[in-house]
């Protein structure tokens, strides 16, 4: 009965959230980006959340690749953002300047 036991196989290794972010070298924006995408599957053990080493090794070896669909998501999602960013911007200096203008004694 022993002996059967210590040769059971251990299963695949798992790897935290940390140790992927350290041997794929990435932060933790392209880990929640990989998981979203589906590029990369999490296994959950109760509050843990693991990820297989096969995985993680095929996406250090071949990488992820981004479909036209994530492409074209990514140029808008940009463009978007640096329009209503300068737009902000020119809005917040309109509104200081007016309350400059208020503030300031007329001659």
């Amino acid at each position: 009965m022993l002996s059967e036991l210590r040769m059971e196989p251990t299963g695949p290794r798992l790897f935290t959230r940390l140790e992927v972010l350290a041997v794929l070298k990435i932060g933790e924006t392209t880990l929640f980006w990989l998981q979203r995408t589906g590029k990369l599957s999490p296994i959950r053990i109760g509050s843990r959340v693991l990820f297989n080493a096969a995985e993680i090794e095929r996406l250090a070896t071949h990488g992820a690749t981004l479909t036209e669909a994530e492409k074209e998501a990514a140029r808008s999602c940009r463009s978007k953002t640096s329009a209503s960013g300068a737009a902000g911007r020119r809005g917040r200096h309109a509104v200081s300047r007016e309350s400059a203008r208020r503030a300031s004694p007329r001659a």
